[in-house]
């Protein structure tokens, strides 16, 4: 397990650290390390082909979130930046780089942004953009995220399992560790990525498996499970204490609670990564630890808690 864990941590790394270099590469494209000609666009006196000023905005204001860029005396100015990035012989065997592709697309659909946020070819729309979120949820780095979260949890014949977030891919995926005594229950809001797994789970016969159209910030405490998973969900919602108090109700004593993300505090380089996943109109910012634990000190249930990596933060319920 710990290999996998491993695995999970340095395919996240990597992705955030190349995350960055095309967040660079923006910069250099449309001119923005040039001190005069960034403020006169900022100030509208630069002509250019970036109608979207939002998103110029979000992207200065992750610059200045990294420390790449900073603001004196009402001026934004390049700070400057070095970054090395660097595969080692251990990266070459753990790292399956075919989320390249995710980022080349997410760096393309960045240019349009600039120029319209309703610009068609921008598919991170959940419904619109459901096959590319499949094709994005099919490939290994999230099958070994996956893969981690059936060993975390011990998923089994015979357990009961709220996914909350599930997409198009674990139902079937998590769905076959638990079947056919089991039940997983899968709760997301996108009726595309749902119709997909519902195809996927009746080839597949599994009647265990049941899917839920519902926005997990508003799901109330109706049944308990053995397990729960928030899987790179909590970066949806404005307040992820709240969502995790939430799924603590619906947590049998003993039951475990799988937290999985990026979070901002163990992943330094994230708002780089955030910034090309603020292309999904729902997206928030990735969560930090320290949120976290402050929603276990306001939960009325007695806790415990593993952080394993720099990913995965596992919850027991005591009582």
């Amino acid at each position: 397990m710990e290999t996998l864990i491993k695995r999970l941590d340095r395919n996240i790394d990597s992705m955030i650290s190349l995350s960055l270099c095309y967040l660079l590469q923006l910069g250099m494209k449309y001119g923005l390390f040039n001190t005069p000609k960034l403020n006169a666009l900022l100030n509208g006196g630069e002509e250019h082909n970036l109608g979207n000023k939002d998103y110029v905005k979000k992207l200065i204001d992750t610059y200045i979130n990294l420390g790449i860029f900073e603001e004196l005396e009402g001026k934004t100015a390049l700070k400057g930046v070095s970054y090395e990035f660097r595969i080692t012989p251990e990266d070459s065997k753990e790292v399956a780089y075919e989320w390249i592709e995710v980022l080349e697309e997410l760096y393309r659909m960045a240019g349009y942004a600039f120029i319209s946020r309703e610009h068609p070819r921008i598919l991170m729309d959940f419904d619109k953009g459901a096959d590319f979120w499949d094709m994005r949820l099919l490939l290994e780095p999230y099958r070994t995220a996956r893969r981690v979260i059936a060993k975390v949890l011990g998923l089994e014949d015979g357990i009961r399992v709220l996914d909350l977030g599930c997409g198009s891919v674990s139902p079937v995926e998590l769905g076959r560790y638990v079947g056919p005594n089991g039940k997983y229950v899968g709760v997301d809001f996108s009726p595309g990525l749902l119709s997909i797994a519902e195809t996927r789970t009746r080839n597949e016969g599994m009647d265990w498996v049941i899917l839920r159209e519902m926005d997990v910030r508003k799901i109330l405490p109706r049944n308990t499970y053995d397990a729960i998973i928030l899987s790179q969900v909590l970066e949806y919602t404005e307040n992820p204490g709240a969502l995790v108090r939430r799924a603590l109700d619906m947590l049998e004593v003993e039951g475990k609670l799988l937290i999985l993300d990026p979070f901002r505090d163990t992943h330094p380089l994230a708002p780089a990564l955030e910034f090309f996943e603020s292309l999904t109109p729902e997206f928030v910012k990735f969560p930090t630890t320290s949120k976290i634990f402050n929603a276990l000190d306001e939960t009325p249930y007695e806790v415990s808690f593993d952080v394993l990596g720099k990913s995965i933060i596992l919850i027991t319920r005591l009582e």
